[in-house]
């Protein structure tokens, strides 16, 4: 009698517990779905205007990046003997333009001689420091949703060179 004992089944009462457990979270389940649904209308904006915002840091620093090759590319040039600074100015507006795809007319070349901005760069002798800066409005470049936030924000580099 007692070896039948043992391999009697366990009461009924402990599997309609196990199954009362198992529809439980079934039900908390439905409830919740609910609640997520909200959670997503409240997080998914945030998470979309950072992730715009991240687009556009990104692009400005690609725009910041073109203007850096430009202005070297320029004062590469302007270092050299016979070059003009009208010549370095247009040199730097088509390459910066090429880059960012603004226009000429929006990008502004600033040439400065031994600190002294608008001098003739022909007159400049050897180991004079020629800095070509170039900037852009981020208006002009920028197309994402922050382009009106930073209408006043100006993109601009520097590269300073001594004449060979």
């Amino acid at each position: 009698m007692v070896v039948n004992e043992i391999r009697a089944e366990p009461p009924q009462r402990s599997i309609q517990g196990v199954e009362m457990r198992l529809r439980q979270p079934r039900t908390r389940r439905k409830r919740r779905a609910g609640a997520a649904a909200v959670e997503l209308a409240i997080v998914s904006p945030l998470f979309l205007l950072l992730l715009s915002g991240i687009i556009e840091f990104g692009q400005a620093f690609q725009i910041e990046h073109s203007l850096s090759n430009a202005a070297r590319r320029g004062a590469r040039s302007a270092i050299v003997p016979s070059t003009s600074s009208a010549e370095v100015t247009q040199l730097v507006r088509t390459h910066a333009s090429r880059l960012t795809g603004a226009s000429e007319s929006d990008i502004s070349v600033a040439i400065s001689l031994n600190g002294l901005e608008g001098a003739e760069i022909l007159n400049a002798v050897e180991s004079d420091e020629i800095a070509v800066t170039v900037s852009i409005p981020f208006s002009k470049t920028g197309a994402g949703f922050y382009k009106k936030m930073f209408n006043g924000a100006v993109l601009s580099s520097t590269s300073i060179l001594e004449r060979e």
